[in-house]
């Protein structure tokens, strides 16, 4: 079922999602018909979710965020940010057990592929921590837990920063650079993308050698890098690393978790520093894991996030 929530901005200067006339510099999908066949795949991978969902869209001041929400109503909430390209859908292996403790809010980034629709660029670190205090008002959460992979990680450690006093706790899952900057080959592949007239498809590179991911989920990522475009970097924010002041400045619970195998920077150097710089921190390396550690180890990371949110 897909109910569209909204809440009062001033001028009216909202309407339904889908009716925007969407400036060339937005992200969006590149067609209606590329965006029909992402919306096909996207839904192909919500049918492996193990639990009831309903499906949600809230009225931002930066656009309409696409959410899907799972578990008991009087549980306590927890929202999850997901990884650049992927969507909500990458929590299907995850949902199950988070959705059996918590009223859970997985949500898709604005500006990214998935049902969310761009209004307006998010353009510094402020836009993105009043984005996610907007679809927050609209779930009617005053607090909550957020954990974030990779994108949602930094956006995660981003809103603590500004918003402190809204969180619980939370769980970064190897944030993208954040704490160190990005690898290399890591970098020039997300700098180039959008000037790249023939996509690549990244995605197996940020998995475990010898893991083989979901081909529904698979197809669905390789759909988005097809169909939809990002802006170019000096468009809108482009993931950073926080400064050492910045870094001392998270007094939220936090945990940090990254995989031994982690390519976008030296796990263990990430470990250290977070270590050394977050006062109220947690870290775990998982094992058997690159990237995508939500994904390749759920079982391990579900148990960790459960015992921190405890």
């Amino acid at each position: 079922m897909l109910t569209l929530i909204q809440f009062a901005f001033p001028n009216n200067i909202f309407q339904k999602s889908g009716s925007f006339k969407m400036p060339s510099q937005l992200a969006s999908f590149k067609s209606s018909k590329g965006e029909a066949e992402y919306i096909l795949d996207y839904d192909a991978v919500l049918k492996l979710w193990p639990v009831p969902f309903e499906e949600n869209d809230i009225i931002t001041h930066f656009g309409t965020t696409h959410v899907i929400a799972s578990g008991s109503k009087e549980s306590p909430s927890l929202i999850l940010l997901h990884a650049t390209g992927t969507s909500s859908t990458m929590w299907f292996p995850n949902i199950g057990a988070l959705s059996s403790t918590f009223r859970v809010y997985a949500i898709d980034i604005i500006g990214e592929p998935g049902k969310s629709h761009q209004s307006t660029l998010l353009r510094n670190r402020e836009d993105c921590a009043n984005w996610l205090g907007d679809v927050m008002q609209g779930l009617g959460l005053e607090r909550t837990n957020i954990i974030g992979l990779s994108y949602g990680g930094w956006h995660t450690l981003n809103f603590s920063l500004f918003f402190p006093d809204r969180i619980n706790k939370i769980v970064a899952l190897a944030p993208g650079a954040s704490i160190l900057p990005f690898s290399w080959p890591v970098l020039l592949l997300l700098r180039s993308l959008p000037y790249l007239p023939i996509k690549p498809n990244p995605f197996r590179s940020f998995f475990n050698k010898g893991f083989h991911p979901n081909k529904l989920f698979a197809r669905q990522f390789a759909s988005g890098v097809k169909h939809y475009r990002y802006p170019t970097p000096n468009e809108s924010i482009f993931t950073n690393v926080f400064s050492e002041v910045e870094l001392r400045g998270i007094n939220v619970p936090t945990l940090f978790i990254v995989g031994e195998n982690e390519v976008i920077y030296d796990p263990l150097a990430a470990i250290e520093k977070v270590n050394q710089l977050i006062p109220n921190v947690e870290t775990k390396l998982v094992p058997n894991a690159s990237h995508f550690v939500s994904m390749e180890q759920p079982a391990l990371v579900n148990n960790h996030i459960l015992k921190f949110l405890g």
